[in-house]
C-alpha cells in the first residue's frame, strides 16, 4: 500500500500528476484543489496518497495535504459517492467551505458540484451525519498543514501554474469574483479568454 510519494514532479495536468521516486513514476489522480499547490514541473513534491485496489485495477489518487485526503475518506464512505466524485467535490469546493456546507446542511452550495443533485447533496449530509454520529466528527480533519482555501486563490493558483502572467490573470479574476462559478468552470472560461 502505498501512502505517501516524495519525488521529482515530471508533469502535472488538472487532473494527474506524474511523480518520479527513485527512478519509477508514479501517475496520480489528482484534485483541482491539489493541482493548484503543485510546484512547477521538475521540482521536487510530496503527495499523501491513496491506493485503490479493484479486480484488474490499481490506481492512486494524491492529495496536497493530509486534511483534503481525510475529507475525501470520509466523502467515499457515504453511499453512490465514489472516487471521481468525491475528487470533484474536492475540486469545486475550497475544503473549509465544502466542510461548512456539510456542517451546515447547505444543499444549495453542494449542488455546485459536478454530478451532485439536491437529492445527492441532502443524502451526502444525511450520511455523512449517521456515520459521524453527528456533523461535529468533521472537527477531526481539520488540521496541522495549511492550504490555500479559497475560491479565488485557487484560480490565480491555477492560471499562473499553467503559465499565465499575473498581470493577465487579475482582470479575469475580478470578472468572475462576483458569480464565483464552480472553480473548474472558471478554469476553463478564463482559458478560453487567455488564448484569444
Amino acid at each position: 500500500m502505498i501512502g505517501r510519494l516524495r519525488g521529482e514532479l515530471i508533469q502535472k495536468t488538472t487532473n494527474a500528476a506524474l511523480v518520479e521516486c527513485g527512478g519509477v513514476g508514479y501517475a496520480c489522480s489528482i484534485s483541482l484543489t491539489t493541482y493548484g499547490l503543485l510546484p512547477d514541473e521538475g521540482a521536487e513534491v510530496i503527495l499523501h496518497v491513496e491506493t485503490l485496489l479493484r479486480e484488474n485495477d490499481l490506481s492512486l489518487l494524491g492529495f496536497a495535504s493530509t486534511q483534503e485526503r481525510n475529507l475525501y475518506r470520509l466523502l467515499v464512505k457515504v453511499d453512490g459517492v465514489g472516487p471521481k466524485l468525491a475528487l470533484a467535490a474536492l475540486g469545486t469546493l475550497p475544503i473549509e467551505e465544502l466542510i461548512n456546507a456539510i456542517r451546515g446542511r447547505d444543499v444549495k452550495t453542494l449542488t455546485r458540484i459536478p454530478g451532485v443533485g439536491k437529492k445527492s447533496a441532502e443524502k451526502l449530509c444525511f450520511e455523512l451525519s449517521e456515520k459521524l454520529g453527528g456533523l461535529t466528527g468533521l472537527d477531526g480533519i481539520s488540521g496541522d498543514v495549511q492550504i490555500a482555501n479559497s475560491w479565488e486563490s485557487d484560480l490565480r493558483s491555477a492560471l499562473t501554474n499553467l503559465g499565465f502572467k499575473e498581470d493577465a490573470v487579475a482582470p479575469l479574476m475580478a470578472q468572475f469574483k462576483q458569480d464565483k462559478p464552480p472553480l473548474q468552470d472558471a478554469i476553463r472560461a478564463c482559458l478560453k479568454a487567455l488564448q484569444r
